[in-house]
């Protein structure tokens, strides 16, 4: 049964204020619930720019709706005006449809890392992260999407990926800290992430660790 989006937004707030200290849990609940009774959330788009809920479930429900990846891309491009916070572009990941296909995804984040809005350029990095970058074949073309780029969640977002990278491309990744041109600032993170890292061996922790200094002079 396709229940009216009339009051949707209401509808929302009033079930998530009924329950105490609600967490991120019982956001993906209720949009579960929508998800299997048919509502339609279209009644909370108006309110997504000011309420973290209506953006979360409104985005869940329509890319859970359709099985299919492009299709997802096609949404997620339709309604990136209003990408405002770096959750925006990281919750989209457990929402895609798998198995990705990466060579399309590769050729999405080509274009979106040169994009002029930050949270798009953010996105082109998460994406890689939905599995392109567990394929070493893939490390050179992932390689060139790094820029020197002011904004700090797009910086945060690369040291991100190239952390990751070093889980499935230790030597690889390892060569492009060594020889890259990105500024310290993202380097730096990302050999922090990689020292944090319980997935990246210790000998490939201290190499990177040594790279610290001399990016940091340089």
């Amino acid at each position: 049964m396709n229940i009216n989006s009339e009051n949707i937004y209401e509808r929302t707030i009033n079930t998530l204020k009924s329950i105490p200290n609600p967490k991120t849990k019982d956001v993906d609940s209720l949009a579960k619930k929508y998800i299997k009774e048919n509502v339609d959330v279209e009644g909370l788009y108006p309110y997504i720019e000011t309420s973290g809920s209506a953006y979360r479930i409104y985005f869940q429900v329509n890319l859970k709706r359709l099985n299919d990846l492009y299709k997802q891309i096609e949404f997620i491009e339709k309604n990136s005006i209003h990408f405002g916070e770096w959750w925006h572009i990281d919750m989209l990941l457990q929402f895609l449809k798998r198995p990705v296909d990466c060579e399309y995804l590769i050729n999405k984040a080509e274009k979106y890392v040169n994009s002029e809005l930050p949270f798009v350029r953010r996105l082109g990095y998460v994406l890689m992260l939905a599995n392109p970058q567990k394929e070493t074949k893939y490390f050179k073309r992932i390689s060139k999407l790094f820029h020197n780029d002011d904004e700090y969640y797009v910086q945060m977002a690369e040291a991100w990926l190239i952390a990751d990278l070093c889980v499935y491309s230790p030597n690889e990744t390892y060569e492009f800290i060594k020889n890259c041109d990105l500024n310290y600032k993202i380097l730096s993170k990302a050999i922090s992430k990689i020292c944090d890292s319980f997935r990246i061996s210790d000998e490939v922790k201290n190499n990177c660790r040594a790279l610290r200094e001399i990016k940091k002079n340089n």
